[in-house]
């Protein structure tokens, strides 16, 4: 199942919540730009002036909200990963009935590669390596959204009587950590495999692994 426009560009639409009234608070305003300067750039490298000016905020308003860079580039990474989680299931439960369709979709939609997304997926997966060595927790943390989407889908096929799980808990969590693992290997060229064998092979690990169909 294809779904457009692709898992990257999702969380980037998705991340930051809409304006409320209209209005964005100055926290927001700066989330939003650090997301921008991160698509931009591809990293994390810009300046706190270049982030404030993007903003416009002043300064001192930024260390009102954050007590470092170091604090809001976590603040940064942690909205934009997990953030997007409950719309992103939300989009997968409004495209099919189908429990076992929704489970592959959620497994495989982060694999399907958009060249559009390729700046975005890339600075996503360039910041979540750096932030491993830094703050493991906050890598730990912004995991389980979407392994929480994962054990529902998982959930919700076996109750239909489609899959098997044999540690619901476990495979949830091992599932996760297979596709953000594939997801690094394509989007940072480890091997340069080829995108769509990539999915499927994935896919079909994670079916055999839960008991699924052949």
């Amino acid at each position: 199942m294809n779904a457009e426009p692709g898992w990257a560009m999702h969380m980037a639409r998705y991340a930051v919540p809409p304006a409320h009234d209209g209005y964005l608070g100055p926290r927001t305003k700066l989330i939003t730009a650090g997301q921008r300067l991160l698509l931009e750039r591809g990293d994390s490298s810009y300046t706190i002036e270049e982030l404030v000016r993007r903003a416009g905020v002043a300064i001192k308003t930024f260390y009102r909200c954050f007590q470092n860079k170091e604090e809001f580039l976590l603040e940064v990474f942690t909205t934009s990963v997990s953030g997007a989680a409950p719309r992103i299931r939300q989009y997968i439960v409004d495209a099919t009935d189908d429990p076992l369709a929704r489970l592959r979709m959620v497994v495989t939609w982060p694999l399907e590669w958009h060249p559009e997304a390729e700046p975005l997926s890339r600075a996503v997966a360039t910041e979540h390596m750096r932030i491993t060595m830094t703050s493991p927790e906050t890598i730990a943390a912004t995991r389980k959204p979407y392994e929480a989407v994962v054990r529902e889908l998982i959930a919700d096929a076996a109750e239909a009587g489609l899959v098997a799980p044999t540690d619901l808990e476990w495979d949830a969590h091992l599932i996760t950590s297979m596709v953000t693992s594939a997801y690094h290997t394509l989007v940072l060229g480890l091997g340069e495999p080829d995108a769509a064998t990539l999915a499927d092979n994935v896919w079909r690990f994670c079916l055999t692994a839960l008991n699924g169909p052949g």
